[in-house]
């Protein structure tokens, strides 16, 4: 919920910085709209790279979206992001 996000990303943004990962990878909409500062949806943001604080993040669905919706195609969408993710790493 918009209060959820509200009283936990403070801590979050903290634990990024304590932590300094490499990526992030933010899985669902309200996860990616609040580290990226936009209010465009999931299924445009995903696959693509933005910055938060200099980190490469890479917005993909939910997990629960995956099962809710478990097609090849969707399927693909995050395996495609996860293997971004991987050479962005290595």
């Amino acid at each position: 919920t918009p209060e959820e996000v509200a009283r936990c990303g403070p801590f979050l943004q903290l634990q990024i910085e304590i932590i300094e990962p490499q990526v992030i990878v933010t899985l669902g909409s309200p996860a990616a709209k609040y580290l990226l500062n936009t209010t465009t949806g999931i299924t445009k943001l995903r696959g693509n790279w933005s910055q938060f604080s200099g980190i490469p993040v890479m917005p993909t669905f939910h997990p629960a979206y995956l099962l809710r919706n478990y097609t090849e195609e969707i399927r693909g969408f995050v395996w495609s992001d996860m293997q971004q993710v991987m050479a962005k790493l290595t």
